[in-house]
């Protein structure tokens, strides 16, 4: 056994000794909370986030509905094409994967 091994197990052992038992009902539910706690700060700031894009959309809709009615006419046919493209890629992927 070489001094680092006998280094390593002396440490680990020592290690052992000095963890204090630990409740595992009570770590679980900790870190349940503390989830728990994550969860309701994103989705709250989730809401914040769509309430504001919500407003500033709400607030440049007649701009946005000028600028739709006067592209929409131009890119009909392009959106027209690129959705059977991805339509054909779409079913075309399913086609080979089932093979």
């Amino acid at each position: 056994m070489s001094p680092e091994d006998r280094l390593a197990a002396f440490l680990s052992a020592d290690a052992a000794l000095a963890r204090p038992a630990v409740d595992a009902a009570f770590v679980a539910e900790v870190m349940q909370r503390v989830a728990r706690r994550e969860l309701q700060v994103k989705l709250a700031s989730a809401a914040v986030t769509a309430l504001a894009a919500g407003a500033v959309l709400w607030a440049c809709a007649p701009v946005l509905n000028l600028a739709v009615q006067t592209l929409a006419p131009v890119l009909l046919p392009a959106a027209g094409i690129l959705t059977l493209a991805a339509a054909a890629g779409l079913l075309g992927a399913q086609v080979l994967t089932r093979r």
